[in-house]
Parts: structure tokens; sequence; C-alpha cells
């Protein structure tokens, strides 16, 4: 008797838990796009912002600083991006960190055709240090401008970005400047994930926040991060974080904490990055920042991983379970998730329809953060310009 009358409760017991869950992920993509859309009245594009007034002669001396290892593939186009800038007292200091291929090769042959390019070579790596933070303090202790920024080696930039971001910060009196690219996608999966992952970052770690003194949120990326020198010197460069694998993010934690300015902006129009390849290039993307950016816990990735199944992927599950309101709240999500990729597209160049692949994406995501966390524990580190740092280092030098 009790067996009969668990088994006809049971469908109903369910249709309900399946309700709650599916109300569930659609209070939580509202109010993540609510908060996503009241953030960008305070996210502005460059190009929009009034023009500084001054001459542009009286600009401030600046140091364009680029780490580089093994980007032969990148450099050249991206170097030359940097040489065609119009800004009027500019210095580009390029570090070969111990590189196998013709990445020193390309960057010696541009600085004898450009004087304004000073080329440095790192052989070998300290101790304490990973690769990329240790080329960028060793470029930093060479410059001698009043702004320092911090760039990729495969960012292309417009010749009028930094006139416009050192006048734009000067006149707005900012110490750190962050300037959002324009992802160059050019398949289905490039566009695709840049979109997906663009709208989580943005939703985790509201970014748009980071220039609130009250707010605990900060923001920084590695194609534009401009400093000013004496912010940087005041808190010890990158020697405050270097063992910090995710260094771009995290400088602008250091630059919050020290009580310095900072301030995001939309450069989409202005600088360009060729962030993934193809879907092995979605992939590797993240494959020594996916661990790192749940700081090397185990049960952080995890939750991560299973909030992206719930948020992402059950919605499109829910559509085939029974129930109307299940299915009604279920579409309601993936109404959202084509408003929310309209909201990035300007990042990723997705039209708002590639929503409707998100939990495809979302799939995607999750494979990659556990596929860099398996890794991690595998090999007991990760692996990063050819040098293994075991985990244990890499938590003892989290910001």
């Amino acid at each position: 008797m009790q067996t009969v009358l668990l088994v006809a409760v049971r469908p109903g017991s369910m249709r309900l838990l399946h309700s709650v869950l599916s109300g569930g992920t659609l209070v939580v993509w509202i109010g993540a796009m609510l908060m996503l859309l009241h953030g960008r009245r305070y996210y502005q594009k460059l190009t929009e912002l009034t023009p500084w007034s001054h001459a542009v002669e009286s600009l401030p001396r600046l140091s364009i600083l680029v780490p580089a290892c093994n980007e032969a593939a990148t450099i050249e186009e991206a170097m030359r991006s940097i040489l065609s800038l119009d800004y009027p007292d500019l210095e580009i200091i390029a570090v070969n960190d111990r590189s196998t291929d013709n990445t020193g090769v390309i960057l010696e042959r541009l600085a004898r055709q450009n004087p304004v390019l000073k080329v440095l070579h790192v052989s070998a790596l300290p101790n304490g240090w990973l690769g990329k933070n240790h080329a960028l303090q060793v470029a930093a202790n060479e410059a001698t401008g009043d702004w320092l920024l911090f760039t990729d080696a495969d960012v292309v930039f417009e010749c009028d970005a930094l006139r416009r971001a050192v006048s734009y910060a000067a006149r707005a009196n900012i110490d750190h400047l962050v300037i959002t690219p324009r992802c160059d996608t050019r398949d289905f999966w490039e566009r695709l994930f840049v979109s997906y992952f663009g709208l989580m970052f943005w939703f985790r770690s509201r970014a748009w926040t980071a220039s609130d003194p009250r707010r605990s949120a900060y923001v920084g990326l590695g194609a534009f991060n401009m400093v000013r020198t004496c912010a940087y010197k005041a808190f010890g460069g990158h020697r405050a974080l270097p063992m910090e694998v995710v260094d771009d993010v995290k400088l602008g934690k250091i630059i919050k904490q020290n009580g310095f300015k900072t301030q995001l902006l939309d450069g989409s129009d202005l600088i360009s990055v060729r962030w993934v390849v193809g879907l092995p290039g979605v992939i590797n993307s993240l494959a020594k920042n996916a661990f790192a950016g749940f700081e090397y816990s185990l049960p952080a990735a995890i939750g991560g991983i299973i909030a992206l199944a719930y948020t992402g992927l059950y919605p499109l599950l829910a559509l085939l379970l029974p129930g109307h309101f299940t299915r009604l709240m279920a579409l309601a999500v993936l109404v959202i998730m084509v408003i929310g990729a309209r909201a990035v597209r300007s990042l990723s160049g997705a039209y708002m329809f590639y929503g409707l692949a998100y939990p495809l994406a979302s799939i995607l995501l999750m494979y990659i953060i556990a596929r860099a966390t398996w890794i991690a524990y595998r090999q007991n580190g990760i692996v990063w310009r050819g040098t293994l740092y075991s985990l244990d280092e890499l938590r003892r030098g989290v910001v």
C-alpha cells in the first residue's frame, strides 16, 4: 500500500521539484541581467567620451611594456600597430622571455627599423617568479614613462587609442585604466565561447563597480592595463604578485586595495585581440587560468561547474520535462540568454541568437574547467612558458 502511494505521489513531486529548479534559474538570470544593465551605465565607450581639450604635445610620457614568449605568429602585427600609434611621447619596451621560436629575431629587426622600440632578452627565470610577471617587472624597471601600459603580444591598436586613453585618464584623475578589446572571432565556436565567457566574466566580477571604493570588485585585463608609474611603484609593482597566474586581474586587485582609483572603459572600436583560434584554441585558451581562477581550490572549481550546469545547461533540459510552468520558465531563461548575447556583442561579434546556444557553451566551459583542474592535479602544477610550477607554490602565491 505504501509502495503504491509513493509511486503515485512521485511524479507530482518531481514536477514540483523541476518547477522550483526552473524558476530558480530564471530568478538567477533575471537578477544577473538587471545587474548587468544597471552596470552598463558606468561602462562607457572611450571614443564617446569628451576629448581632452589640452594640446596633444602636453600629454605625459607613456611606456608600453610587452612581454613575449614564443609569439612569432602574432608579435609583428601587434608591434607594428603599436609603432604606428600617434602618441607624441612614447617609449616601447618588448621583453623576449626565453622564446624558442623567432620572436626575438622579429623584435630585433623591428627595433633596428624603429629606434623607439627597445628589446630586452630574458634567458633565465629567477626562483619565485612566473615568467610573464618577471618579464613585466624587468620591463617596468627600464621604463621612464609617467604611465605604464601593460599589454599582450597579440593585441592590435588603432592609431589614436593611446592618445584617447591617456587624455581621459589625466582628465578623470584616475590611477588605473582598463580598456576592454574587441575579440577578433571568425567561426561559430569562437563567437559562441567569447560571448558566453564574456557574459559569465561580467556576472562574476561585477567589473563595472571596480571604480567604486566602497565595493570589493576589481578589474584588470592583459590586453590593456594602464597604471600611473608612481602608483605602480608605491605597491612594489609585479614584485607584489610574482607567482600569481591571473596577474592581469590581480594587478587590479592590488591597485584597488592600495586605495588607487580604477576605471573600466569599452575600447572595442580601438583595440582588438585574436584570443582564441577555432575549437582547439577555445579549449586551450584557459588551460592555465581556469583552475587559477578558483585559486586552486577543488571545492570551488566543483562548485563553479555545478553553477554553470544549473544556470547554463539545466534550462535546456527543462524544456524536455513535463509541466507547463517548468517549460515556460526554461523558455524565459533562453530568451534572457539571447538578450545577454546581445549585450556583449561588441566584445564577441556574436549575434544575439547565439544566446540560444549558451547551453552548449556552458558544457564547453565546464569541460575546460574540469580538464584544467584534472591536469593541474595530474602533474601537480601548471606548465606556463615551458616551466612547471607546483600547486603548493602557486597556492602560496595567490594574491
